[in-house]
C-alpha cells in the first residue's frame, strides 16, 4: 500500500489481521498454527483523525512501515490505542514516520513495542505533541517480545501526566533484551515523567537525551541506564555511571540538533550493530554522540 490517504475512520486507519497467529510466543493466538503475512510494505500514506489506532501490523514477518504522516489518532476512544505499532509480528522496520496529535492518557503513544514483537526496529521517526507520549513498551501476558530496538528517533513535546505513564512508558509483561538508544526526547510540558517504568525490566536505555520541563522525573527503578544525558530531570538512575547532567545545547527548542560545545558531543558509548546513520542522515562516529544527532555541532 502506498501513496494513499485515510481520514475520519472510527476504529483503525490502516491495519492487517490474520486468523493464523498461534505460535510458542503467542500460545493463545487465533488458529492452530502461525502463518504470517510476508512481503508487506506500507509507505507514503497520510492518516488523519482516526478514532482508534492509526497504523497497526498484526501477524506479519519482515514488514516495512515507512514515510507515513499520522495526524490525530485515538480521537474518539477511551481505550488503548497507538499511532504506529505491531502485534505478534517479527522483524518489522518502522522508519521515516511522523506521528502527532494523539489523544488520551491511557496508552495513546505514537509508537509501541507490544505483545509478540521480536526483532522489530523503530528508527529515524519523529513524534510530537501526543497526549499519550512517545513510546510504549508493553508485552502481552504469556507472550514473548524480544530483541527489539528503538534508535535515532526524535520526540518533541510529547507527554503523559497520568501515572503509571510518561513520555516513555514501560509497563505490562516483560519485553526482554529491548534496546532504546540514541534518541532525543524533550518536552516543555510540566508534570510528565520522561520515563515511567512499573514493569519487570528488560529494557536498556543508552546514549539518549532526556530533556524535560523543570524536574521531570525518570520514574523507573526497574530498567538499565547507561551514558544518557539528563537536563531538567529528577530521579536520575544511580546505575548510570556514564550519566551527563547538563543542558544539551539544542539549536532551538523544536530543533534538537546539537550546537558546537554541546556536552553530548563525543560522550556516548559504542553500540555494536547500532546502525550507521543518525536521524538527520549523518554517519555515526565511533564513539557516538549522545542523542539522535551525530553531526559535528552547529
Amino acid at each position: 500500500m502506498r501513496h494513499s490517504s485515510v481520514a475520519h475512520t472510527d476504529r483503525t486507519g490502516i491495519g492487517t489481521s490474520s486468523t493464523w497467529g498461534r505460535r510458542p510466543g503467542h500460545p493463545n493466538g487465533p488458529g492452530t498454527s502461525f502463518a504470517p503475512i510476508t512481503g508487506l510494505a506500507l509507505h507514503h500514506t497520510t492518516v488523519r483523525d482516526v478514532g482508534g489506532d492509526a497504523i497497526v501490523v498484526q501477524t506479519a514477518v519482515g514488514a516495512r512501515v515507512e514515510h507515513h504522516l499520522v495526524d490525530g489518532f485515538n480521537t474518539r476512544s477511551g481505550g488503548y490505542n497507538a499511532g504506529i505499532w505491531a502485534w505478534n509480528s517479527d522483524r518489522v522496520l518502522y522508519q521515516f514516520n511522523e506521528v502527532t496529535g494523539g489523544h488520551g492518557t491511557r496508552d495513546s503513544m505514537a509508537y509501541d513495542i507490544d505483545g509478540g514483537n521480536n526483532g522489530n526496529v523503530y528508527q529515524h521517526n519523529y513524534s510530537n505533541d501526543n497526549e499519550g507520549g512517545f513510546l510504549l513498551i508493553c508485552n502481552g501476558e504469556g507472550m514473548v517480545s524480544d530483541r527489539n530496538t528503538v534508535r535515532y528517533n526524535v520526540s518533541v513535546n510529547d507527554r503523559n501526566t497520568s501515572a503509571p505513564y510518561g513520555v516513555i512508558s514501560v509497563v505490562c509483561g516483560p519485553a526482554t533484551h529491548t534496546l532504546v538508544h540514541n534518541n532525543t526526547v524533550t518536552t516543555s510540558v510540566p508534570g510528565t515523567a520522561m520515563v515511567s517504568g512499573n514493569g519487570p525490566g528488560g529494557v536498556t536505555f543508552r546514549n539518549n537525551i532526556f530533556a524535560g520541563a523543570a524536574g521531570s522525573p525518570i520514574a523507573d527503578p526497574h530498567n538499565t541506564y547507561d551514558h544518557n544525558l539528563y537536563a531538567r530531570t529528577s530521579g536520575i538512575p544511580g546505575g548510570d555511571t556514564g550519566a551527563v547532567r547538563a543542558d544539551p545545547r539544542f539549536v532551538a527548542p523544536d530543533d534538537v540538533r546539537l550546537r558546537a560545545g554541546s556536552p553530548a558531543l563525543g560522550a556516548g558509548v559504542r553500540v555494536p550493530g547500532g546502525g550507521d546513520r543518525d536521524y538527520y542522515g549523518n554517519p555515526v562516529p565511533d564513539p557516538p554522540k549522545i542523542g539522535a544527532d551525530q553531526g559535528h555541532g552547529k
